[in-house]
Order: structure tokens, then C-alpha cells, then sequence
């Protein structure tokens, strides 16, 4: 297995039960709380990744933004993942729309990266949905 097929695999594991966490968080604090706390877990991760892979500072400005608009639009992703749930979403209902975020992923890859979508990634695109909308039906 590649380094990057197991860290994705950690990552869909990690952020499968974050859809549960957050779900069970909204359930008994606030919105604004649940977040809150979301965001100061990101400090110990962050600390620990800078001890142990020092970054340089000497970016260009533009790597820079990318990277605060990455955690941007990360956080407001989260956030209103956490308005979602506190407004009575399930989980097993709202999670899987809100994780087709890839089909945008691939889409803007293919139009900004001009990186090949293949048909089998089409079919992809095309089931993801209906896959979300199966998941999600009572």
C-alpha cells in the first residue's frame, strides 16, 4: 500500500467519527461551543506537527493565503456542520452530503489543474450522489 492510500485511509476513518462527534457534541452544547472547541484541538495537532517537522517560514505570499484559505473554508465547513446537526440534521442523513465535497475537489482539479478525469471517474461523479441520496433515505 503507498504512504498516500493508508493516510487517506486514516483520514476517511478519523473524519468518519468526526460525523458522529459532531452530531453528539450539538446534541448537548451550542453550536458556537461545539466549534470553539473544534478549534482549540487544532492547537496541540499544530504544535505537535511544527516539533515534529519543522516548517520554514520563507513562503511566498501567495502559499501563504492558500493555506489560510484552505483553513477557512475548512473552518466554515465545520461550522456550519455544526449549526447542521444543532438544528436536529442526522448524522447518518447529513453526513453523507455533506462528504460529497470531493465531487468538487475532482471538478475543480479537472477545470483549474487540467488534471484528466477518466470515465470511470465520470460514473464516480454521477453515483456519488445517488450513493449519498441511498445512504441517506429513511
Amino acid at each position: 500500500m503507498t504512504n498516500w492510500l493508508l493516510l487517506s485511509l486514516i483520514a476517511l476513518v478519523a473524519w468518519g467519527i468526526t460525523g458522529n462527534t459532531q452530531k453528539l457534541s450539538t446534541n448537548c452544547i451550542s453550536t458556537q461551543f461545539s466549534f470553539f472547541g473544534f478549534t482549540l484541538a487544532f492547537i496541540p495537532v499544530a504544535l505537535l506537527t511544527v516539533a515534529l517537522f519543522p516548517v520554514s517560514l520563507a513562503l511566498p505570499r501567495d502559499v501563504v493565503a492558500l493555506g489560510v484559505l484552505s483553513g477557512v473554508l475548512n473552518g466554515f465547513g465545520a461550522l456550519t456542520s455544526f449549526a447542521a446537526f444543532e438544528k436536529g440534521a442526522k448524522s447518518a442523513v447529513a453526513v453523507p452530503v455533506m462528504y460529497l465535497y470531493p465531487l468538487i475537489t475532482v471538478l475543480l482539479a479537472y477545470v483549474l489543474l487540467n488534471e484528466h478525469i477518466s470515465a470511470a471517474h465520470w460514473a464516480g461523479i454521477v453515483l456519488a450522489p445517488i450513493a449519498a441520496w441511498l445512504l441517506s433515505a429513511d
